[in-house]
């Protein structure tokens, strides 16, 4: 009697050792997949940012250039092209909160709660990828 209840003892401990590992390599998996897909997402902005800038900052130059030559100064062009950038600022700095939050929360809210796997992650983000350079 004492032998049996001594190795049901034994078998608890290890039975619950075991579901800790498991539990944490759950956890180490799930944080991996989360990850991953973060920085998936994060350094597709990142580089669709950059090429937004750069696209912008040619489109300016040419667009003071061109308002300076109808004006007979290019120096005009720069200035109404740089306040306009200033309107621009202030309308971000007052309304920009709003416009932005909705669409952050909504993307880290799929990030962060997505029950799929991580392969059909990537596949997804993959294919929008491939949609939108179409």
């Amino acid at each position: 009697m004492k032998d049996s209840i001594g190795n049901h003892v034994d078998h608890l401990t290890q039975d619950t050792t075991e579901a800790v590992q498991k539990s944490l390599e759950y956890y180490k998996l799930t944080l991996l997949k989360k990850s991953a897909i973060s920085l998936l997402i994060g350094s597709q902005f990142v580089i669709k940012v950059g090429i937004i800038t750069l696209t912008l900052f040619f489109i300016s130059i040419g667009f003071a250039f061109l308002i300076g030559n109808q004006l007979g100064t290019v120096s005009y062009g720069f200035f109404i092209v740089g306040g306009f950038y200033l309107l621009l600022l202030l309308i971000m700095s007052l309304f920009g909160k709003t416009l932005l939050e909705k669409p952050i929360f909504k993307l880290l809210n799929k990030v962060l709660y997505s029950n799929s796997t991580l392969e059909d992650e990537f596949k997804s983000e993959l294919s929008k990828t491939k949609s939108s350079e179409s």
